[in-house]
């Protein structure tokens, strides 16, 4: 069973270098939900590669909706998926090369890398999956 992280009083010391801000969605309604297993996986991640900025998380359905062809019931409205922002090509392999193996949903472009932890208890089949924007 998935453990769900939605207000600050549920924030683990383990998290140390990320804040529960970083991960409300940014609409303006400040709603959160982010899987505990995929902030295990980041700060894992941030302990071995350095900062990793955030640049989305946790959306609502009517926020996924607006800016996402996935809909109002996307993957970043689960709680299980977020992206990071990519510096440069070599910090984009990086990440590429950490992640492959430890995520189900790995998409890239450019400027960022979706990551995410989906499957089809979530109501994701296309799982493991990678894809290009």
């Amino acid at each position: 069973m998935s453990t769900y992280i939605k207000e600050q009083s549920e924030w683990k010391e383990r998290w140390k270098n990320f804040k529960l801000d970083e991960f409300k969605c940014k609409c303006g309604c400040a709603a959160v939900k982010v899987n505990a297993e995929i902030l295990d996986l980041l700060q894992d991640a941030r302990d071995q590669l350095g900062s990793l900025s955030i640049t989305s998380a946790y959306r609502c359905s009517s926020h996924n909706s607006s800016v996402s062809s996935t809909g109002a019931n996307g993957p970043h409205t689960t709680g299980h998926a977020l992206d990071i922002s990519v510096k440069d090509s070599k910090h984009r392999k990086q990440l590429i090369d950490y992640f492959t193996a430890k995520v189900t949903g790995l998409g890239v472009a450019k400027s960022f890398i979706h990551i995410d932890n989906l499957t089809a208890a979530e109501g994701f089949d296309m799982r493991p999956n990678a894809w290009k924007y």
